[in-house]
């Protein structure tokens, strides 16, 4: 009796324990289930998220694994995403009002021509105002336009929640933002203060706010990857032993058939563009979180199968191909930027376009799926990342107005395989992208025809003209 029924006994217990193991197993998943399903959405109207990085070039994407996961895999990665003025202030004017820098007047970061002092004529009619008028609660954390605040912010119509970077645009410690519920708060140094992290923390309690049925609209603005590149301090290193792989045009060796602009720039140590690089890599590991945890938090609240979410930044950036070092440039470092879109039961999974798309396309989209009404100078990309068409554009205006940086004004053309541009200096470049995709080889000389045909419609679509420019 003493070994038989010792092992008879424990097999009982073994199994009463092995019961109720599994009825507290499936009490805590009706308890998860029930707690995900209070507050669930209840709106049909789809909610629609908008993050926008800054500066952050398009051949990136592959170092964001949740950004690959979570908005890629399920949506469509948009190959040819242009935008029509590669700078900051006026590319954020662009996306807020699916306008031209000639429609809206903001062609630069500051002066007057730019800034947030020429956006203000704009702030009534965003895309921002269309949605909060049918009934949308809507949001805008991170960075806004630069210059914004100065000694007097507020919250710009249209918006529900608010907090922007103050001042020059947005930082990632020692920093300034304007609240709409707390006035303006000033950020330190320690890992907390990290605006990304900041950034993150608001968007989650912007989601978890808002009532189940009110469909939100949420613009999430952070800093990275702008210098200067400043990863969260857990993924500093991180990636200092990637692999860079510079490409031809870095340090192009024969520029004499660029502008002058061009051929006056100097040649770098290409160690130290791959160490800018891995520092901008490194400042978007902290922005891949976000995408992560914003994701997870529309899963938690009801609403990711009714999420409209567009991954984009405001303008590409160069790290010294062609010679040249930051933006504003009609090279497509600078005005090709990463462009993903993820709606469940409309874009196809694992999708990927190289229809031309632009920048100017984001506010009519977002206006299109939500069924508001808005004034603009794009196209709504529904038709395209819905598969029901195969591109919804044939070409891209380029226009641009010489700032700080000794760039000329110029306006241009962007089409499916071809980069035409004429600057006020009356130089011009144009680049067959099918045979040389790094623009080597500008070929507006030998191809007197199509220069000809670009340049005509670049005149047409160059109206008005920006300031200072001339044929």
């Amino acid at each position: 009796m003493g070994a038989g029924s010792g092992a008879r006994r424990w097999n009982h217990r073994a199994l009463i324990l092995l019961a109720a193991l599994a009825l507290l197993q499936v009490t805590l998943l009706a308890l998860e289930t029930t707690t995900r399903s209070v507050g669930a959405q209840t709106t049909e109207q789809p909610n629609i998220v908008l993050i926008v990085t800054d500066d952050q070039r398009y051949d990136t994407l592959a170092r964001m694994p949740e950004v690959q996961r979570l908005l890629m895999r399920p949506g469509m990665t948009l190959r040819k995403a242009i935008v029509t003025n590669p700078l900051c202030c006026p590319s954020r004017a662009t996306i807020l009002t699916g306008r031209y820098s000639h429609t809206t007047g903001v062609y630069s970061n500051f002066g007057s021509n730019g800034g947030w002092a020429s956006f203000k004529a704009s702030e009534s009619d965003t895309i921002a105002t269309a949605l909060d008028a049918v009934g949308y609660r809507t949001a805008l954390l991170g960075k806004y336009i630069n210059g914004y605040g100065g000694t007097h912010p507020y919250v710009p119509p249209g918006w529900d929640r608010w907090s922007a970077f103050t001042g020059g645009g947005g930082y990632y410690y020692n920093y300034s933002m304007f609240d709409d519920a707390q006035g303006t708060l000033s950020y330190g140094s320690s890992p907390s203060d990290y605006s990304t992290d900041v950034i993150r923390r608001r968007a989650v309690g912007f989601i978890r706010g808002t009532p189940a049925d009110t469909p939100l609209f949420m613009v999430v603005t952070p800093f990275a990857a702008h210098g200067p590149y400043t990863a969260a301090r857990r993924h500093l290193g991180d990636l200092a032993t990637a692999t860079v792989r510079l490409g031809p045009a870095v340090n192009e060796a024969d520029v004499r058939d660029k502008p002058r602009y061009i051929r006056h720039r100097a040649i770098v140590s290409r160690e130290w563009v791959r160490t800018r690089t891995r520092d901008q890599w490194e400042s978007l590991l902290a922005v891949d979180e976000l995408v992560s945890r914003i994701m997870a938090t529309l899963a938690d609240t009801g609403r990711a199968a009714n999420t409209l979410v567009i991954f984009m930044s405001d303008n590409g950036f160069s790290n010294r191909e062609h010679r040249w070092g930051g933006k504003q440039v009609p090279y497509e470092e600078s005005i090709r930027v990463p462009m993903v879109i993820r709606m469940p039961a409309e874009v196809p999974a694992n999708a990927v376009s190289y229809s031309l798309v632009s920048n100017l396309d984001v506010a009519p989209t977002i206006a299109d799926f939500a069924g508001a009404s808005l004034s603009a100078d794009g196209v709504s990309l529904r038709p395209l990342v819905t598969a029901t068409v195969p591109s919804v554009r044939g070409s891209i205006l380029l226009e641009h107005v010489e700032g700080a940086q000794p760039v000329p004004t110029y306006c241009g053309v962007r089409t499916a395989n071809f980069t035409f541009v004429h600057y006020s200096t009356r130089a011009e470049e144009l680049y067959d992208l099918r045979r040389d995709p790094r623009q080597l080889e500008n070929v507006a000389s030998a191809r007197p025809k199509k220069r000809a045909a670009l340049r005509a419609l670049t005149k047409q679509l160059c109206r008005p003209r920006p300031p200072g420019f001339s044929w």
